[in-house]
């Protein structure tokens, strides 16, 4: 496991002097958050969480371990639409560049739970789906009602056999519900039906996961979004996954598995607008894209746009 600090390198792009504050994009204002100045108000943190091992342990296409420098350089040019400029951070890279994914993991706890109980909000890139388990532990620490909403094909509730994958992580979840006498409330949009086995919707109802497919999603978005400010009112803290193969392939190709008749960039973006807007969401992740399979970084800057959503709320 490697740590790497804030690199200014990373974000670059074009600089338009001549318009003064009107022009800036987000490479102007990105902070190194190891040198965070407390007069802030609540600033957010970019965190760049570079795993493959959750992938490779599910049988899965590798790829998504050198995502979260690309996507903060598709995101450092974009232009800044915000009323306050002085609150994005990048706290680094997390990077498992051997087989320990337990020990990063550990790293990844210990870094997001700093963030949060600082009231600070972490952005957190992936990586495989594997960095849900790390976010999800490291929010625990501070809040006990957490609702989690995965915008995801797939559930992501495989039995681990010997180690932790990126399948896994929200049975995981489920169960360390179950050890510390917690409800595992769990709320995955954009399912697949051919994207999931009939044993992974068995196990979701046996959990009491209530989910919603991309079929519901493209057939009524509006009562779509009236159910998810239902489920997110009971709630003391939220946390949000955005899984880049939720989107359909002709919009995300640079995904570690791809779907077909998935959700559109439309759809998503209203979500997390509702989501964001409730104020209760603590943590936020975006995972999986895989910048081998990519086309002309299209899979990137998608990843960038639905960030630069969460840094706009």
């Amino acid at each position: 496991m490697q740590i790497t600090p804030f690199n200014k390198e990373l974000w670059t792009g074009r600089i338009d002097t001549e318009d003064a504050d009107l022009g800036l994009r987000i490479h102007q204002v990105v902070k190194d958050y190891s040198a965070f100045d407390s007069s802030t108000v609540q600033p957010k943190v970019i965190v760049g969480f570079c795993s493959d091992e959750g992938v490779l342990r599910n049988k899965g296409r590798v790829g998504a371990k050198n995502s979260p420098d690309l996507i903060r350089q598709a995101l450092a040019n974009l232009p800044l639409h915000f009323s306050h400029h002085d609150f994005i951070f990048d706290q680094g890279n997390i990077i498992c560049d051997d087989t320990d994914l337990e020990s990063a993991r550990e790293e990844q706890i210990n870094q997001v739970d700093q963030i949060i109980k600082q009231n600070h909000f972490p952005i957190v890139i992936g990586g495989g789906h594997e960095t849900a388990l790390g976010d999800y532990l490291a929010l625990s620490q501070s809040y006990q009602n957490i609702g989690i909403i995965n915008l995801d094909a797939h559930f992501d509730l495989r039995k681990p056999t010997i180690h932790s994958t990126s399948g896994t992580p929200f049975y995981e979840m489920a169960m360390y519900c179950k050890q510390n006498n917690r409800t595992f409330h769990y709320l995955p949009i954009g399912i697949q039906e051919l994207g999931n086995t009939k044993a992974l919707f068995k196990r979701a109802e046996d959990l009491g996961v209530h989910f919603i497919t991309a079929h519901e999603v493209h057939l009524n978005l509006n009562k779509v979004l009236e159910d998810i400010k239902q489920f997110i009112n009971q709630f003391d803290a939220l946390y949000v996954s955005l899984d880049m193969d939720v989107f359909d392939a002709a919009y995300a190709p640079g995904v570690s598995a791809t779907t077909i008749n998935g959700l559109t960039p439309f759809q998503v973006k209203y979500i997390l607008k509702v989501l964001m807007n409730s104020q209760q969401v603590k943590l936020f992740d975006l995972v999986e894209y895989n910048p081998l399979y990519d086309i002309d970084n299209v899979t990137a800057k998608l990843s960038a746009q639905m960030i630069y959503e969460i840094l706009r709320c």
